[in-house]
Parts: structure tokens; C-alpha cells; sequence
């Protein structure tokens, strides 16, 4: 199935990222360094939940970072690995940056070589693709979120000069795993949601970049690019829109009718959310009611994802499949089944 004409289905996309650690009995930063690993938490979770498009990663913001020399702290429980320091302070540290080879740096290989397990052993069952940071982002870890901000008030020159390597890092990373035959490539952008970045600046800076990235993966044979990002980004919605991206996310408390309106007129993928905390604290009703408001404003026409943002390390897999239960009995009900 090609995840970018889903048509009138709706697919169920549970995005598992530190949650696979969790079904294997390991942690997150374990499962970070350890591409086995890796493997067989996304097939487990594949296993258990049949979603509809497998995205293989694991602490998701950190990878370029750390290959170009940023320190990543691990950990012992059940935390998120973390970037423990920027290396960009300021203009000079520019020259010192260089692109990262995706086969040799960091933890790029390992995290290359995971996916491509991953859809050798389910490829022909399920679209199979990878995570990676998006440039926005990527630039604010390296140079430091509120020191990078306000670069782009008082140095918009060494702050697009930052955000263009952070682009080009994109472009390489995202070349790689087309190489590799990794075509569906999921862009994780989520420090460009408004308040963090206002929808002025978004446009200013960071628009142009992501179009630009997305453009030249596509031309370079990815089949899908989506645009993901966290949080209420309705106020950017009509320049996302425009990135050429092949699938957005609503998160639960945007403006989910005027998003699914605006992205199926530009022939868009819309995943809408419920929200991610909830699979972990439920109640079951709670998780029902959320799934059917989503459904009810998202589904209509089509083109639709039903997702729950990134599902909880403790999340119970009986919940996850609840959700999907929600979203079946829906489907019936819908096609006059039930």
C-alpha cells in the first residue's frame, strides 16, 4: 500500500518510537545505540497493533545532532536520550561545522541499518520509512533553542547561514535513506509550533527551508515526506500547507475542520491525534471520546491518518489497541456494517 493515496480509508498510524523499548523489556537509551534492538521493538510493535505505516526511530531530535558533535546524555530508566549541549556559539563556530556521512558519523548507521532490517522483513506487508530532524529544529539544538530565537531578531544572517547547513544536513540524511531503499521519510519539525516560534518568523525562516528539503528528497525518489510537528499549529497551517509536504499533523486542540479542509484542497495527508497522554493514563472512555471527536472532524472525505502523537514509553498495548478497536467499530458504523 502506498501511505500517499490512502483514498477513503482511514489508516491507523500509532507513531512507536521509544514505545517499541518498552514491548521488548529495554530502555529507550539502550535501544538508542543498538540497532538490533531497534528491529525488534518496531517488529514487535508491528506485531501487536498491524498499523499502517511503520516510521523507525528512536529519540528522534538527537541523531544529526550527535553526529556533528554534539554530547548526548543516556540514561538508566525509562528518559528520553538527550542533546546535554549546543556546539554552535556563534558565527565563527560556522566554518567548524561539516556534513555529517550518514554511513560513517554518530549514530546515523545504526539508525540506517534498523530501517532497512525493518522493511526487509515487512516491507511487502506495510510502507516502511524513517524519522529525521527537521532543519528549524536541528538549528535550535545546535545553537541553543532561545539563543537561536533570538538570532533570528538580532543576526537573521548567521541564523539563516545556520538553518541553510541545518537544510543541507536534511538533504544528505534524507538522501541516504532513499539510497538504502528508504523512500517514506517522516520530518520531525515541532520547535516551529506557535508560541514557540511566532508564524511570522515560521514564514521567514523556516518555510522556505522545508520546502526546499522536501523538494529535493522527492526529486532524489522518496515516495513520501511528511511535515510533522507537535502541538496547535493552525496559526502556520496555510504555509505548511505549501511545503509540498505529503502528510501533516493536526494535534488534538488545533482547529482539526479548517486544517482537514485546507490540506485536502492541496491534496494532503492529514493525521489527526488524540492526545498521546492519554493512552497512558486512559480511562478506556476517555480514549473512545477522543477518537470519535478526531474521527468526527477529520475523517469526512477522506485522506485521513488517525494517530496519537508518539505513544508513551509506559503506554499499555490493551490501550493502543483500543484505539484502533474505536476506530474499526467507526468504520463499520460508517459503512452501515453496525
Amino acid at each position: 500500500m502506498d501511505i500517499s493515496i490512502a483514498g477513503e480509508k482511514i489508516l491507523f498510524v500509532p507513531v512507536i518510537y521509544e514505545h517499541a523499548a518498552a514491548l521488548i523489556g529495554v530502555t529507550p537509551s539502550n535501544m538508542a545505540r543498538n540497532a538490533e534492538l531497534i528491529v525488534a521493538g518496531q517488529l514487535k510493535a508491528y506485531e501487536l497493533y498491524h498499523h499502517d505505516l511503520v516510521t523507525v526511530g528512536i529519540d528522534i531530535y538527537n541523531v544529526e545532532a550527535e553526529a556533528l558533535g554534539c554530547s548526548v546524555q543516556y540514561f538508566h530508566d525509562e528518559a528520553i536520550p538527550a542533546i546535554a549541549g549546543n556546539i554552535v556559539n556563534g558565527p565563527a563556530d560556522l566554518r567548524r561545522l561539516h556534513l555529517p556521512d550518514p554511513e560513517h558519523d554518530g549514530r546515523l548507521p545504526l539508525l540506517l541499518e534498523a530501517a532497512s532490517q525493518v522493511k526487509e522483513a515487512i516491507g511487502l506487508e506495510v510502507p516502511v520509512g524513517a524519522a529525521m530532524v527537521g532543519p528549524f529544529t536541528l538549528a535550535a539544538l545546535l545553537r541553543g533553542y532561545e539563543s537561536f530565537v533570538l538570532d533570528l531578531l538580532t543576526q537573521p544572517d548567521f541564523a539563516g547561514a545556520l538553518l541553510d547547513f541545518a537544510t543541507e544536513v536534511g538533504q544528505t540524511v534524507g538522501t541516504a535513506m532513499i539510497k538504502r531503499g528508504i523512500t517514506a521519510i517522516s520530518i520531525n519539525e515541532s520547535w516551529i509550533t506557535p508560541p514557540l516560534l511566532s508564524p511570522e518568523l515560521y514564514q521567514q525562516f523556516a518555510f522556505y527551508r522545508e520546502k526546499r528539503l522536501i523538494a529535493t528528497l522527492k526529486v532524489s525518489g522518496a515516495t513520501s515526506v511528511g511535515l510533522i510537528s507537535g502541538g496547535n499549529t493552525t496559526p502556520i497551517v496555510d504555509w505548511l500547507v505549501q511545503t509540498g509536504s505529503s502528510i501533516l499533523m493536526a494535534d488534538y486542540g488545533t482547529d482539526l475542520i479548517a486544517y482537514k479542509a485546507k490540506a485536502r484542497a492541496a491534496g494532503i495527508l492529514l493525521r489527526g491525534s488524540i492526545q498521546s497522554r492519554v493512552l497512558e493514563t486512559g480511562p478506556k472512555e476517555l480514549i473512545a471520546a477522543q477518537t470519535r471527536e478526531v474521527l468526527a472532524k477529520g475523517a469526512p472525505g477522506g485522506g485521513f491518518i488517525l494517530g496519537c502523537g508518539v505513544v508513551p514509553y509506559g503506554a499499555a498495548p490493551e490501550n493502543v489497541l483500543y484505539l484502533k478497536q474505536v476506530l474499526a467499530t467507526y468504520m463499520a458504523e460508517r459503512e452501515g456494517i453496525a
